[in-house]
């Protein structure tokens, strides 16, 4: 987590943020009103979701680690993938730091048989590490990638932080470089090359945040932003974004994306 900054001049800080109380006990109040859009097709139990041969990486998002994907270990395992369900240190280093030290290393031990691919499921800012990390390198045998509301053109929340005197962004640059503006880091990495499904959430009762984010969102990020050129298929779930990777949907909906390449509907499209 980000640690507080003490400036000098507190006094002023403060002043600025006196209504807050007031604001948050309003939220808490009206917290829960807004109407949860309609889902997307749900399963049935004649669909196979098995994999019994091939690997898949998981990667959590800012400020997590591993337990956080664990409803998405458990149930990829139980369809028969062999998982790894990574943690590494987000708000200590910057993104393409903690490509070279945590994630390439993790790619790089594991031993891939010639029948074998190597998918990725990613939530949240774990998604940007594998767009950087598959930006630089091809890994043998790559399958697909699922990514769970991940901040592809990046969220307004992060410009909060950028010149902030609550938070100090030396203590998670990474936050810096998810930032919305057209000359972020993030926006400049370009279309995707690899098979990719991106599930995005559209159901947010935060109304703060929900004016923050323009149009449909999930309290982090918006629908809109979660889009990247060149992905395969696209899926919102009404969920909220922390709530999106234990989503018993979103779980099926990654395995289907895995085995088949998209998204289960009931219609083909």
């Amino acid at each position: 987590m980000f640690r507080p900054v003490i400036k000098a001049n507190r006094r002023k800080s403060i002043s600025k943020w006196w209504a807050l109380p007031i604001v948050l006990l309003i939220q808490i109040a009206v917290s829960g009103c807004q109407i949860r859009p309609d889902a997307p097709a749900m399963f049935d139990d004649s669909q196979d979701l098995t994999n019994q041969k091939d690997v898949v990486i998981l990667l959590h998002g800012l400020w997590r680690d591993a337990s956080a994907m664990r409803p998405v270990e458990t149930f990829l395992t139980a369809q028969g993938y062999q998982v790894h369900n990574l943690s590494y240190p987000s708000t200590e280093f910057p993104i393409e730091t903690l490509v070279s030290d945590i994630l390439k290393p993790a790619v790089d031990a594991i031993n891939l048989g010639s029948d074998q691919k190597l998918h990725f499921v990613t939530h949240s800012m774990g998604g940007i590490l594998v767009r950087y990390y598959l930006k630089h390198n091809q890994p043998a045998n790559l399958g697909r990638v699922v990514m769970i509301a991940p901040p592809n053109q990046g969220t307004e929340l992060a410009n909060l932080f950028k010149d902030s005197d609550w938070v100090d962004v030396r203590r998670g640059p990474a936050v810096e470089q998810l930032s919305n503006a057209e000359s972020s880091w993030v926006r400049q990495l370009g279309e995707v090359n690899f098979e990719l499904g991106i599930i995005a959430g559209n159901y947010n009762t935060n109304w703060i945040t929900d004016w923050i984010l323009p149009g449909d969102d999930d309290g982090v990020v918006t629908v809109e932003s979660t889009k990247v050129d060149n992905m395969s298929d696209f899926l919102t779930i009404p969920e909220k974004h922390y709530r999106l990777r234990g989503d018993e949907k979103v779980l099926k909906h990654a395995a289907y994306f895995l085995k088949y390449g998209s998204f289960y509907r009931l219609t083909s499209i």
